[in-house]
């Protein structure tokens, strides 16, 4: 862990602010300007995991070349004196999650539409450059402050992003990455996202999947944010797997939640098989043209 008053190159280290599965994020400032940030440093422990590693990395020479106004910005990326990698990102305190816990769980329609159009924004981006998220969720699209009615939300933790082309490179044009990103070797049948949220086909091979599958997972964060919780419940892994690949979407839940147009929409997000549901771009323009 790192003490109050740590160094990373331009940037001291003012207190722990949370952890993840695999990194610590400690509250920090830069030196000369003063400017918060959030300085992102990878677990010492699972610095010889080298798929861990690469992720980190990998999510590193992103966020450095692809900047967008919804995905959180990139500072500085280098290593620790100790030796894990830390990146440093824009101070954003809040989650949605948190967000959502304050203000009771269930939106009005046009804030959820709101909150959906600027993640489907961040999306958008990810996707032209050939990059699927895999793990849209609450706790990773965060928030300067938790008003969901004016708050400015912003796409995070691309760790278990997927990059088209054998995950080799990212593919050119503007805002693409000059540094390569590196494969990754996840076998075929590995669970990789979050179960709550994980498309019908991530379960059977997250290797494989395409942006549809984040298609699905903002589907089930809409339907989250005006129900006011998941389409599904359950408890045990093999449990939500049947539930996403078998259950048909609770949609007539959100009647009298959300208009005719936006349950819609819902529900061709949720469909079992990606090849039906719209894609991002088609589902923004969806959400922009909602009254």
């Amino acid at each position: 862990m790192l003490a109050a008053g740590s160094r990373l190159g331009d940037y001291e280290v003012l207190g722990r602010a949370g952890s993840g599965a695999v990194s610590d994020v400690y509250e920090g400032r830069h030196v000369h300007d003063g400017r918060q940030v959030a300085i992102k440093r990878m677990r010492p422990e699972l610095c010889f995991h080298v798929d861990t590693l690469t992720r980190f990395h990998n999510e590193a020479r992103v966020l450095e070349a692809l900047k967008h106004p919804r995905i959180i910005a990139l500072f500085a990326r280098g290593e620790s004196p100790e030796g894990p990698p830390y990146m440093v990102l824009e101070w954003l305190p809040h989650t949605l999650e948190a967000a959502l816990q304050r203000s009771g769980g269930r939106q009005p329609s046009q804030s959820a539409v709101r909150a959906a159009t600027h993640i489907a924004e961040a999306l958008c981006a990810l996707h032209d450059r050939s990059i699927v998220h895999r793990d849209l969720k609450p706790t990773n699209i965060l928030l300067a402050e938790t008003d969901l009615a004016s708050g400015e939300l912003k796409l995070a933790d691309l760790g278990l992003a997927k990059f088209s082309g054998g995950e080799a490179a990212v593919a050119g044009g503007e805002g693409a990455p000059s540094n390569p990103v590196f494969p990754v070797s996840t076998g075929g049948n590995d669970v990789l996202g979050t179960w709550e949220y994980m498309a019908p086909e991530q379960w059977v091979q997250a290797k494989t999947v395409d942006a549809r599958a984040d298609v699905y997972s903002l589907g089930v964060l809409l339907f989250q944010m005006l129900a006011g919780h998941l389409p599904f419940q359950a408890e045990r892994e093999k449990d939500w797997m049947a539930l996403h690949l078998l259950r048909s979407p609770p949609i007539h839940l959100l009647d009298g939640l959300a208009p005719p147009p936006l349950r819609d929409l819902i529900a061709q997000m949720l469909s079992k098989k990606a090849m039906h549901r719209p894609t991002m771009p088609e589902a923004l323009s969806a959400l922009s043209s909602l009254p």
